[in-house]
């Protein structure tokens, strides 16, 4: 003798068409959830990535941080004080300009002098 036995929550064989496509859609629905939860798993553990993330984060709070220490630094500092400031840094920005063209003279010299060479 030989039962016919199914597995408990398994479908009979001979199950309606319209429960077929019921159960087809809940192994589909099933499958996504699977899917979400080991991407989810995958990005839990993916350390480079966590970690490229909370610097990026750090490295944005520390830049606006000095950002307002500079701010606030700078509306202390007195008046002359920033004026000397404003003056080193002109003639500083000015005097580059003035060594960026002499390097440039002297590329060019050098450049003539090469090729006139045999």
């Amino acid at each position: 003798m030989t039962e016919d036995v199914t597995p408990a929550g398994a479908a009979p064989d001979a199950a309606p068409p319209g429960d077929r496509q019921a159960l087809t859609e809940e192994i589909e629905r099933t499958r996504e959830q699977l899917g979400d939860t080991v991407e989810a798993l995958i990005a839990k553990t993916d350390v480079k990535a966590r970690a490229r993330d909370k610097a990026t984060e750090l490295t944005g709070r520390l830049t606006q941080t000095a950002t307002e220490a500079g701010s606030t630094a700078w509306a202390a500092t007195p008046e002359p004080v920033r004026q000397g400031a404003r003056r080193i840094a002109d003639s500083a920005w000015k005097r580059r300009g003035y060594l960026a063209g002499a390097a440039g003279i002297l590329l060019a010299g050098w450049l003539i002098a090469r090729r006139r060479r045999p």
